[in-house]
């Protein structure tokens, strides 16, 4: 799965993205005079016959360098709903982590709550069979607690220089707080992954009496639910939904669905338009 960056990264590791400066290889970015660029290695010959005025050409190129990506997971005890994180993060950070070794990106990995959970981090590396220890830390993490102030520790261990952060989240935390975890990641570009279970909107009964239960407190109550009911909750949480999409817009960020199941050819494509 590849992923196309909107900006140029900087740094002196060589790598798959075209990158700030002017480089002797890398992607071609256009001719320049040899007086602009005193490099006689990279002479255009063709070029340089068909000036009208004799003036010789060389070829420049963009540099090509790597890029950090991270993935920071909330774990609060809402993420605990339908094994999400065993089961769809768990398959989507495994194949980020993959495609960024695949690209020469180093890969790291958040898992947080209240607290930065120390077992579900692995730090910036690109290392072969990385993807597999990802998917084993999400797979034996247990979301639960409240809060999400530990994402805000990961945010200060990403590196100085501007990488590719994925931030996977049912985001039911109040927008106050996504707002100061926006804050913490400004020098990034930012994916927001949005967590939705269709068994919590679409896939409501009409009639019945239902157990609800809060993943974060521990909390539980019986409710009647009735056709009135129900339009509430599905307008509350698509009211929910169009707060979160213009928290987002007013900062240029495009977030993706994470419905109940990992769309792997829906992800790529959205990431290749940058």
């Amino acid at each position: 799965m590849a992923y196309r960056l909107r900006w140029r990264p900087e740094g002196i590791l060589p790598g798959a993205h075209p990158g700030h400066g002017e480089g002797a290889e890398g992607q071609f970015r256009r001719h320049v005079p040899l007086l602009r660029q005193p490099d006689p290695r990279r002479i255009d010959l063709r070029v340089s016959l068909r000036d009208p005025f004799g003036e010789l050409h060389v070829r420049q190129f963009a540099p090509r360098r790597t890029v950090p990506v991270a993935a920071l997971v909330d774990l609060s005890g809402s993420m605990r709903f339908g094994g999400a994180v065993a089961g769809r993060v768990a398959d989507l950070c495994a194949l980020v982590a993959l495609s960024a070794v695949r690209a020469g990106d180093s890969f790291a990995l958040f898992g947080a709550d209240a607290r930065l959970r120390e077992e579900v981090t692995l730090p910036l590396a690109r290392r072969r069979g990385l993807e597999e220890e990802v998917r084993e830390r999400l797979l034996t993490a247990r979301p639960g607690g409240t809060g999400t102030e530990g994402l805000m520790d990961a945010a200060a261990r990403l590196p100085g220089r501007r990488g590719l952060v994925f931030l996977i989240s049912d985001f039911l935390m109040p927008p106050v707080a996504l707002e100061r975890l926006l804050d913490a990641l400004w020098r990034h570009d930012v994916v927001p992954v949005i967590l939705r279970d269709g068994g919590v909107e679409e896939r409501l009964p009409r009639w019945g009496l239902i157990e609800l239960g809060d993943l974060e407190t521990g909390r539980a109550r019986l409710v009647v639910m009735r056709p009135g009911l129900r339009a509430r909750w599905i307008e509350a949480a698509a009211a929910r939904r169009r707060a979160l999409a213009a928290l987002f817009a007013r900062r240029g960020l495009r977030p993706v669905e994470l419905g109940d199941a990992l769309d792997a050819d829906a992800l790529a494509q959205r990431l290749m338009e940058g």
